[in-house]
């Protein structure tokens, strides 16, 4: 996937099983009676989801893959397995393979909003807008949905990366100003403030996502920047400082230690 500061896409991992557990025809290898690794074992895809889960948010995509492909083997009719082989090949930047899974999602299931806002980040990644725009306004029309405000960042960078402004700009306020707020929402917003040359409102937002995001260094960073520009060196110092003492050995830090010894 593209940098945070270029493309950001946040996934809901759905991790319950649905349905009956189904095995592919045919004879199966020898297991020691009661192994999970027993293919008769109806807890054997629920054990390898959970695995590939822990594997996914640790970054280690591939050995994931091998989870969930394997879960999917056991339960084709299960729409959940396909989508998170979908998330697996969207995070390794295999395009094609992705929307192959999360389309096999949406064939079982056509509501199922979590594939198709995955689909949609995968068309967002292929830059082609008009068909992830679509894919996120479905969702956005489903009210059961509980990450509509990640969806409406998404849409928002549909329209940000075609330079339609003023509706990125509403995406991503609805995004940033929630009841679960969209970190990346800011940064998006902050920039356009910027690029329109309007300092003091890109600073505003930028407050805003330090206030809500503490450990958030880059709009942190961003901010003690903008505040430098416009000569306020003291409040610069304060958030400059701020980041080369909360972790010193990141870039972000180094950079602004150098800043600081600058001043």
């Amino acid at each position: 996937m593209k940098n945070a500061a270029t493309i950001a896409v946040t996934f809901a991992l759905l991790l319950v099983l649905g349905g009956c557990s189904s095995t592919p025809p045919g004879s199966r290898p020898m297991r020691r009676p009661g192994s999970e690794n027993d293919l008769a074992n109806p807890l054997y895809p629920f054990t390898l989801m959970r695995q590939g889960s822990v594997l996914l948010q640790q970054g280690r995509y591939d050995d994931a893959l091998k989870s969930f492909e394997k879960a999917a083997q056991l339960q084709p009719e299960n729409a959940t397995t396909h989508n998170m082989v979908g998330l697996c090949y969207l995070k390794l930047e295999q395009y094609d393979k992705a929307l192959a899974a999360f389309n096999k999602a949406l064939d079982l299931v056509p509501s199922f909003s979590d594939a198709r806002n995955n689909r949609g980040a995968t068309y967002l990644a292929l830059k082609q807008y008009r068909l992830a725009e679509v894919d996120f306004l479905a969702v956005l029309g489903d009210p059961t949905y509980p990450h509509r405000w990640d969806v409406y960042y998404n849409l928002g960078m549909t329209y940000f990366d075609r330079s339609q402004l003023g509706a990125a700009i509403e995406n991503f306020r609805r995004a940033a100003y929630s009841s679960a707020p969209v970190f990346e929402a800011f940064l998006r917003l902050a920039e356009i403030e910027e690029r329109q040359g309007k300092k003091d409102a890109a600073m505003d937002t930028l407050e805003q996502a330090h206030l809500k995001f503490p450990d958030q260094a880059e709009a942190t960073f961003r901010l003690g920047k903008l505040l430098l520009q416009a000569g306020r060196k003291d409040e610069a110092r304060k958030y400059f400082k701020e980041i080369a003492d909360s972790d010193p050995s990141s870039k972000l830090a180094e950079e602004a230690r150098k800043l600081l010894e600058a001043q």
